[in-house]
């Protein structure tokens, strides 16, 4: 089984020479702009719209670390590379709307980490262009194919006004990082659809209080909702599977 790490120091701390190249324009820009293959977009993270209104930090910090642990290279053009490469691993999900507006529909953790991290582009694919709605018919429409999110830090759903207007804007409910950790650790298959993930979270929040910010009251509620994800309790939730499941 892959164990969940919490670890909290702060990834910035290892990050001087990404944040160096990220101020002439992230590692796209030591490459020269590198041509894009068919079907991926180069987009500026800081035009991007969310839609959703939370995000777990302690998951953003964990994709930081991961992000830099492929730019630690002293060749700074060979890191670039790499770094590159791996952005490209993990695409944002975008819809153009009203206006040619791009919002996030995946992937808002890659995109708030990159972003943490001083990068200004990052790689993304368009999965449906609606730009030909009026505003009010294309958050209608984006409602019906399940693309919007906006519950806030303490599970309740707000109205689309609430929406941030960048990654940045996106405020931290800590029970979606308790349940990223929790189905990392095997606890429960990756749910289908993002609304999944706000129901593993809604499921924590309920049953699971204490500290979350401190490292000790993070691990005990980690263990409380690997338990919780295994029981009655979850059943109905997507990716439930009533045991613990050996990660790769």
């Amino acid at each position: 089984m892959k164990k969940a790490s919490i670890t909290r120091a702060s990834p910035e701390a290892d990050a001087p020479a990404a944040r160096k190249r990220a101020a002439a324009g992230g590692p796209e820009a030591a490459l020269g702009h590198p041509a894009v293959p068919p079907g991926e977009m180069r987009v500026e993270l800081y035009a991007l719209r969310p839609t959703q209104l939370t995000l777990g930090m302690d998951q953003v910090r964990e994709k930081m670390r991961a992000t830099l642990r492929h730019a630690g290279t002293a060749d700074a053009a060979r890191a670039d590379a790499a770094l590159w490469a791996f952005l490209r691993r993990h695409p944002l999900k975008l819809v153009r709307g009203p206006q040619q507006g791009l919002h996030i529909v995946d992937h808002h953790h890659w995109a708030r980490a990159w972003a943490e991290l001083g990068y200004v582009h990052a790689p993304a694919r368009l999965l449906l262009d609606l730009g030909h709605l009026a505003p009010d018919a294309f958050w209608r429409r984006m409602e019906t194919l399940g693309h919007v999110h906006p519950y806030d830090e303490h599970g309740k759903r707000l109205t689309i006004a609430a929406l941030p207007h960048n990654v940045m804007g996106m405020r931290n409910d800590p029970y979606r990082s308790l349940a990223a950790f929790a189905r990392n650790a095997g606890a429960y298959r990756k749910p289908g659809s993002a609304y999944g993930d706000f129901q593993w979270a809604g499921l924590f929040r309920e049953h699971i209080g204490g500290r979350l910010d401190t490292v000790g009251g993070f691990a005990l509620a980690l263990a409380q909702a690997i338990k919780l994800a295994q029981g009655s309790k979850a059943r109905r939730l997507p990716g439930f599977t009533g045991k613990l499941e050996r990660v790769a």
